[in-house]
Parts: C-alpha cells; sequence; structure tokens
C-alpha cells in the first residue's frame, strides 16, 4: 500500500514539474532576451534606417507631430512609409533599454501562449518541444534585442492565427476567439504591412470547424475578417487624406523596385545587388539613398515604382520565379550572423546585404566563412541555428505526412500554421530576405514541428479509428479552464 501511495506521489510531483515547464521555459526565454541589457553600449540595437525611422516616428508622435518624424526640432511629412503599430508602442517606453526589456517579455508572453495552447489541444510533451523552438530561436533572441517591431509582430501573428484553431476545445468561447483573432489580425497589419492578407487568412479556421452550424460559422468568420479590414481601409484613408495616397504603405513598392526587380537584373548580370542601385535610382529619379526619406513618399513615385517594376518583372518571368524560389528557401534556412556578432560583441560580423542579394558567388561564400573562422563562438552559434532550423523543418515534414492517416483538425492545425507560415515567407522573400523576417513565422513552425514529432496521445488512436471508419471520444485533453490542469494537488507543486 505504501508503495502504491508513493508512486501515486512520484506521478502527481512529475505532473507538477510538467505543468510548470512551459512557465519556467518562458522565463527562460525572457532572460535570454534580455541579454543586451548587460552592456553598456547599446548601438548593436539601433539597425541602420528602421531603428532610427521608428524612433523618428515615437518622438514626432510625442511632440505632437501626429504621425510624421522629428528630425533635427522639426516635424517631417506626414508618414506613409510605415504603419503606426510599433511606433506606438515606443512612445510608451523611455529609452532603449526599456525597449530591450519590453520585448523580452512579450517574447516570454508569446512562448506561454504557444505552450498553453498546444498543452490544452495536444499533450505536454508537444507544448514543450513548441515552446523551446521559439524559446530558442536565435534569429528571435536577436530581434528582440534591436529597436525592430518582429518581437511584436511575432505576437500579432500568434494571437491572430492560433485562437480559431482552438474551437474545439473551447466552443463556449467562439466569440471570444474571433473577437482576439480579428483585433490582434489589425494589430499586426499596423505593425507590420505584410500581414495585409490576415483579414482572408484569419476567418479560415472559423469556417472549416465543424462544431457549430454554418451561420455562426459565417458570423464568427465575418466579425475575425471585419476587424483587420477595417483597420487597412482606416489607415489606408488616413494615408489618402493626408499625402494623397491610397493604400497601406509605400514599402511594398519599394521592395519591388529596389530589391526584386533589382535582384533579378543583378542575377542576371552576374553583380551585387548594390550595384544595381545607382542604375536603378537614375531611371526612378530618386536614389536608393534618400527613398526611404519622408519627403520624397507620395503617390506618383509609389506608382512609378510599381509600374518601373513590374516591367522589369515581366520581361524576366523566369528570373523573378527563380528568384522567389531561391530567396524562399533561403530565408526558410538561413542563420542570423552579422546581427549576432554585434550582440555578443565579437567579430565576425559584415555591413550591407546577405548571401541571397544578388547573383550567387563562392567568393562572397568564401568571404563569410573566413570571417566566422575568426570567432569560434559566433562559428558554433551559426551552424547550431542551421541544425535546428533543418530539425524543425524536418519535423514540419513529418507533421504533413501524418495528415495522410489523420483526422480533419490535425489536418487543419498542421495545414494552416505551415501554410500561414509559407506565405509569411514568400511576401517577404527578395534581395533583403534575411533570418529576421523568418522571426514572425517561428511559433507556427514550432508548433507544427512538435505536431510532426509528438503528435500527442489522442493521434494514433484517432488515427486507427479512423482507419476502421469508427469514432472514437478523445478522454485524454486537458481541462477547458485550466490549461495546465494536472491530478497533483496545489501542496503537490
Amino acid at each position: 500500500m505504501a508503495a502504491v501511495l508513493c508512486s501515486e506521489t512520484l506521478t502527481a510531483r512529475q505532473e507538477c514539474l510538467r505543468s510548470r515547464a512551459p512557465l519556467w521555459l518562458a522565463a527562460i526565454a525572457v532572460f535570454i532576451r534580455s541579454i543586451g541589457l548587460f552592456r553598456s553600449d547599446l548601438g548593436f540595437a539601433l539597425l541602420p534606417d528602421d531603428s532610427f525611422e521608428y524612433l523618428e516616428l515615437a518622438r514626432g508622435m510625442l511632440h505632437g507631430c501626429g504621425f510624421a518624424r522629428l528630425l533635427d526640432g522639426a516635424c517631417e511629412s506626414p508618414e506613409i512609409l510605415r504603419t503606426p503599430g510599433y511606433p506606438l508602442l515606443l512612445t510608451t517606453l523611455p529609452d532603449t533599454r526599456w525597449i530591450i526589456a519590453a520585448q523580452a517579455l512579450l517574447a516570454g508572453v508569446t512562448c506561454w501562449l504557444v505552450a498553453t495552447w498546444v498543452r490544452r489541444r495536444w499533450s505536454p510533451a508537444a507544448a514543450v518541444l513548441a515552446e523551446a523552438v521559439v524559446a530558442f530561436d536565435l534569429p528571435s533572441i536577436v530581434m528582440a534585442n534591436a529597436v525592430m517591431p518582429e518581437t511584436l509582430f511575432q505576437l500579432a501573428v500568434v494571437l491572430a492565427v492560433v485562437p480559431g484553431l482552438m474551437l474545439a476545445t473551447r466552443p463556449r468561447h467562439d466569440f471570444a476567439l474571433a473577437l482576439t483573432t480579428g483585433i490582434a489580425g489589425a494589430c499586426a497589419i499596423l505593425v507590420r504591412p505584410i500581414a495585409i492578407l490576415f483579414p482572408l487568412i484569419g476567418p479560415i479556421p472559423y469556417l472549416a470547424i465543424p462544431s457549430l452550424n454554418w451561420r455562426r460559422r459565417l458570423a464568427l468568420a465575418s466579425l475575425a475578417a471585419s476587424i483587420p479590414a477595417l483597420a487597412l481601409v482606416g489607415w489606408a484613408w488616413r494615408n489618402y487624406q493626408r499625402a494623397g495616397f491610397a493604400g497601406l504603405s509605400t514599402v511594398g513598392a519599394i521592395n519591388l523596385y529596389y530589391y526584386r526587380a533589382a535582384d533579378v537584373a543583378a542575377r542576371e548580370r552576374g553583380a551585387r545587388l548594390e550595384a544595381m542601385r545607382a542604375p536603378f535610382g537614375r531611371r526612378l529619379g530618386v536614389s536608393y539613398e534618400h527613398i526611404y526619406e519622408a519627403d520624397v513618399q507620395s503617390a506618383a513615385l509609389t506608382e512609378r515604382m510599381e509600374r518601373l517594376a513590374m516591367e522589369q518583372l515581366m520581361r524576366r518571368p523566369l528570373g523573378a520565379l527563380a528568384m522567389t524560389a531561391q530567396s524562399s528557401v533561403y530565408l526558410a534556412l538561413t542563420a542570423v550572423r552579422s546581427p549576432l556578432a554585434r550582440l555578443l560583441g565579437i567579430e565576425g560580423w559584415s555591413a550591407g546585404n546577405g548571401l541571397n542579394a544578388g547573383a550567387p558567388s563562392l567568393t562572397r561564400f568564401a568571404a563569410v566563412v573566413r570571417k566566422l573562422w575568426r570567432s569560434p563562438l559566433l562559428a558554433v552559434l551559426v551552424v547550431a541555428q542551421l541544425l535546428i532550423t533543418l530539425a524543425v523543418w524536418v519535423g514540419v515534414g513529418r507533421a504533413l505526412s501524418r495528415c495522410l492517416n489523420a483526422d480533419r483538425e490535425y489536418r487543419l492545425w498542421t495545414l494552416y500554421l505551415t501554410g500561414t507560415a509559407i506565405l509569411l515567407l514568400v511576401l517577404a522573400a527578395g534581395g533583403e530576405a534575411s533570418a529576421r523576417f523568418r522571426v514572425p513565422a517561428i511559433p507556427l513552425l514550432g508548433i507544427v514541428a512538435a505536431l510532426g514529432y509528438l503528435p500527442g496521445g489522442g493521434f494514433h488512436a484517432r488515427a486507427e479509428a479512423m482507419k476502421r471508419g469508427g469514432r472514437l471520444a478523445i478522454a485524454t485533453r486537458s481541462p477547458r479552464w485550466k490549461p495546465f490542469a494536472t491530478s497533483a494537488s496545489s501542496a503537490d507543486c
């Protein structure tokens, strides 16, 4: 009898430890992302152009400029390049150290949410694995230590994409889930314009999970789509009223012209992307060095960039497809190097665009390898990144292969999360592709990889039941109201 009681106590404590693992991982994620706070010089946190522009916008908002940059004590023209989500966050934070600390906390929340939802629906082991992928992702860690919107955007993406998948386990909260999806989708659009498709992506789970009647599903999908659509239309209307530009942001046209079209031309000529900026600037009438300035942004310039870029791409459709495919693969697998070296204060970083920009070159690759050899620590971290990223994609492949014998819900989780992640990568694929653009997709890929390696206790039983043509009630789900509930009491913990 005593042996049985001891065994039950040990099992209860093991369950308690497993239930606390996500909180510990979230705390570790916060600590790792706070590494920059231990350095006296925070210059590494300011990435050229982007970081300074975000800070100028935040100062402009605080000094009565509206949404415009404050530069040398004067308000610039109304901003139509950047969106207001991230600068609005910066207005609440006094300096760079507070920015890094706040972003570390946001990353911890992201990790905890991923673990909570995966554990609630699938298994504790899958939850810990998915959270670990996010917590120890080096590009995410580096971007959390920079004045950049990736950490905030990553949280918004998770909140916009995952809640709808929880309908099967939280049917009583369907309105709250749809509202969360809609608000988070709106926030994502106002943080990064790349989220412009979220009004179409967000409603998919509410239409695909048949736990409610079609009227209810349609109402929830409409709610999830309408809020981000209103944010999109509202900000485009603001831009039109202030600057005559009826769009969300001019950044898409800049990327299309100076990175997509210019990259195709560079590959055709066997040159680097930087070499094409001067001729492209002369043709446009605005050089690359000035293209991000607020005073040059206009509807006419945006239209001209789009027209010239499309002419270039349509003349070389195969080159454009090859560039997009290569950039997508590069973005899916590449490691962060230069920003990581600057964060750690070690050798091995270099200026300019990455290896993907322009024509492939063994000379440039060899130069990067030589830089890595100068810092053994950086070399180890880069190799570790590549191996972990490869393991994540192997897990994604395993999850996709399981879909052949999986139930509807497993297929929805896997296909929806994978499709959204790949869409985010493809939209960012171009000459500017770097590891930081993979950051928003990491939680989604981590969840799918966890389902590939550890699909949960009920997966195999459901698969067998499907093969037999029957239905099997799953009794292994976590309690609805306590995502980390176990058989252990609070005293056991």
